[in-house]
């Protein structure tokens, strides 16, 4: 090899060696010089000092924030919001104005920027020294010399401001809006936001507030128009009906049909009163609680001789309303699927009825059985769980009485179960319902006739003798006693019940007011009294596989039971975006009079995405019981806790959405035999879970992913499940809306 060809091959081979890392190097430099360009964002906002602001009330009113994606993953994030100091700098002085308006005049606001180029993140420390609040000192009011000494006293006293309260604005509004509220119940329909003069004196720390009311006169209701327009077209004279009552004159465009109640009952204020704000908003709500409009306005047209003339608008919704639904869930173990069609007409006969016929089918998308147990392959049928229901139900409001209405509801179901039985059941059922005040509702079914019957597939009677005979003290190697239960639960049975429902809410109080929102449900039902007067006193023929001692009434078995179930739950907003919540089930049955069991359709069940999600639905209990199959014929004994952390930490197309942590405990039990309530079992057999679910919230509420893990479970020889804990034993429930 000559010198020159050597020389040509080092110079080959070293820009093959070098090469990369010059690459490298200039990448880097690329990247660098890149990354120098990036903007600075906001990783971390501290906020020490405060105490009478809280930190999410400050982050509220902040422009600056950081990025908040699902898990920090950077999922759902939204675009990256980069680090403005100009806007930081508002930010501070919005804290200091925020302080001010809580009556702290003298707040310092301390801040440091930490700037990590590296990473080209920015951490701000912001440091509060709120000093002493301002407090009110005295408190006057003037211009009430005009209105009776008892209602000038009755409205000072209702002041929400008092002596030594730290002085803020909120208050100050609070109270304006107080006087307005107040004196608009006593005919001062014209008094307005303009009317109030407020004067605040401050001194070092203490604060004088003076009130001016410039109140006008009194005035009383004249005559009142109401114009129900043409939701189609524009409102035509020629297709107008028109009628007078009581000083009220009534307009309907569109040849629409309704009757004259909905009008005359509906409108809660009279010609010749005077004037009352709560009777305008009642008003409102009787017209808006007949679901027959959509806008609905009260407009003062014109005031004359100290008489105001209103006008009552309102604007149909569509009578007709046809609505699709789709249905997903995992209740059966894999994928169940189907879908939901519902038509409602909004005002059949003219008064606010409404009608409604639904069509509801869904099946699980596998023959996959996980009841069955060890039974072979070929000893059962591989059946398609399925559930079919169409319904019909008319409701009859009540004109005469506000909130009040009769439902009429008609019924028929058929279903293959995992157990493997076929459902049928055909139900009638009549209600009345009442509000008893804004936050509280009964509802009584005073009729309700319902025919159930049951089938079985082949391999029931196998399943029957292997898993569920022990739990009802059957012997399963005696062949009487196992096709005495097996008729028994295969008999055709009609039950005759009623029910009283009772339903508490807080949810649509004032959200100023409203720390806890609180739902309370209450039910007891009672099951075949007037059957046994049929069996009594009517029907005293012999009918073919019946005694005297079995409830029967013309050859049909029916069934007689009190039943008792409750329900507790509370969702308490720590912040904007965090809640915890709660719930406490507690449910008891028992049968009376000739029926020695109770009807398993009518029983309680354990586990599932709305009640303990350590279990799929329905397969936990009674007890200790460790049969899936014992546990879908329910119990008669429920108890049942839940908790559950909720947190709000991204958005998904728009809806805030986060991670629930949650917790479970309860199960089921028989009155007697070897899973039965007591002390002892209470203590051994419960249920225990905790996990964590995905909610995704949608206009239709949350979807829910829930992923949880048996901590106690009672149907294994050694219960507690923490030593042997996989994160890969979890069991997984889907629903839409919160588990409570």
């Amino acid at each position: 090899m000559t010198p020159r060809f050597k020389a040509a091959w080092i110079i080959i081979l070293a820009s093959i060696l070098f090469a990369p890392d010059a690459l490298r190097a200039k990448n880097g430099a690329s990247a660098s010089a890149e990354k120098a360009l990036m903007p600075f964002t906001v990783s971390k906002i501290s906020i020490r000092g405060n105490k009478a602001v809280t930190t999410d009330e400050i982050r509220s009113i902040m422009l600056t924030s950081t990025s908040s994606s699902f898990l920090g993953t950077g999922l759902f994030g939204g675009a990256v919001r980069p680090f403005i100091p100009e806007d930081f700098e508002k930010d501070i002085g919005l804290i200091k104005k925020l302080y001010t308006f809580k009556g702290y005049f003298s707040t310092a606001v301390d801040t440091t920027i930490v700037r990590r180029s590296d990473r080209r993140k920015v951490e701000l420390f912001i440091r509060i020294n709120e000093n002493q609040p301002s407090r009110i000192d005295t408190l006057t009011y003037a211009g009430l010399d005009s209105i009776p000494a008892g209602l000038r006293t009755r409205y000072i006293s209702r002041s929400r401001i008092k002596a030594r309260d730290v002085f803020s604005v909120e208050k100050l509004i609070q109270e304006r809006d107080r006087s307005l509220e107040f004196f608009r119940e006593y005919g001062f329909a014209l008094f307005h936001p303009d009317s109030i003069r407020i004067k605040v004196d401050t001194v070092g720390l203490n604060a004088g507030i003076h009130y001016r009311l410039n109140l006008p006169g009194k005035v009383s209701y004249g005559p009142i128009n109401v114009v129900v327009h043409d939701p189609v077209k524009k409102d035509d004279d020629k297709t107008a009906r028109k009628f007078m009552r009581d000083n009220m004159s009534v307009t309907i465009y569109g040849r629409q049909r309704m009757v004259n109640d909905i009008f005359t009952h509906s409108v809660a204020y009279k010609p010749g009163r005077l004037t009352k704000h709560s009777l305008e908003q009642r008003t409102l709500q009787n017209f808006g609680a007949t679901n027959l409009f959509s806008s609905i306005s009260i407009e003062n047209d014109s005031l004359k001789a100290g008489t105001l003339y209103t006008s009552i608008h309102l604007t149909p919704s569509p009578k007709h309303l046809i609505e699709p639904k789709l249905l997903l869930d995992n209740r059966y173990g894999p994928l169940f699927v189907g879908s939901a069609l519902a038509y409602e007409n909004r005002n059949l006969f003219g008064g606010a009825e409404q009608f409604r016929l639904s069509a509801e089918y869904g099946t699980q998308t596998t023959t996959k059985n996980s009841l069955v147990g060890t039974m072979n392959e070929s000893q059962y049928d591989h059946a398609r769980m399925y559930d079919m229901s169409i319904k019909g139900n008319l409701v009859m409001p009540i004109l005469k009485r506000e909130g009040a209405a009769l439902t009429t509801t008609a019924e028929y179901s058929q279903s293959t179960l995992p157990v493997l039985l076929k459902s049928r059941k055909e139900l009638v059922r009549a209600s009345y319902s009442a509000r008893l005040n804004k936050s509280s509702r009964i509802n009584f079914d005073f009729f309700e006739i319902e025919i159930a019957q049951k089938d079985s597939l082949r391999g029931f009677r196998q399943l029957f003798k292997s898993q569920l005979a022990r739990n009802i003290s059957i012997d399963p190697n005696n062949e009487t006693a196992v096709n005495n239960g097996i008729d028994s639960l295969l008999q055709k049975r009609i039950n005759q019940t009623f029910r009283l429902k009772y339903n508490y809410s807080n949810r649509n109080a004032p959200s100023i007011s409203r720390k806890t929102t609180w739902n309370i449900a209450a039910m007891a039902e009672e099951s075949g009294s007037l059957f046994w007067l049929i069996d009594k006193f009517v029907d005293k023929s012999n009918h073919t596989g019946f005694t005297d001692a079995d409830p029967q009434i013309f050859g049909t078995a029916y069934s007689q039971y009190y039943k008792f179930d409750t329900q507790f739950a509370f969702a308490k907003d720590l912040s904007p975006d965090r809640q915890f919540a709660g719930r406490l089930s507690l449910g008891w049955m028992s049968p009376y009079g000739k029926s020695n069991s109770t009807p398993e359709d009518r029983r309680f069940y354990a586990g599932g995405s709305n009640s303990m999600r350590g279990w799929l639905f329905n397969t936990l209990g009674p007890g200790s019981s460790s049969s899936k199959a014992a546990s879908n014929f329910g119990a008669d004994i429920k108890l049942e806790l839940g908790m559950e952390y909720r947190m709000k930490l991204f958005k998904f197309l728009g809806q805030p959405s986060g991670i629930t942590l949650f917790t479970d405990i309860g199960n089921i039990w028989d009155h007697n035999g070897p899973y039965a309530l007591t002390l002892a079992s209470l203590k051994r057999d419960f249920a225990w879970d905790a996990g964590a679910g995905l909610r995704v919230d949608s206009p239709i509420g949350p979807f829910r992913f829930d992923f949880a893990w048996k901590l106690h479970d009672p149907a294994e020889p050694n219960p507690w499940q923490i030593s042997n804990w996989n994160l890969k034993d979890v069991t997984f429930n889907f629903g839409i809306g919160e588990a409570f």
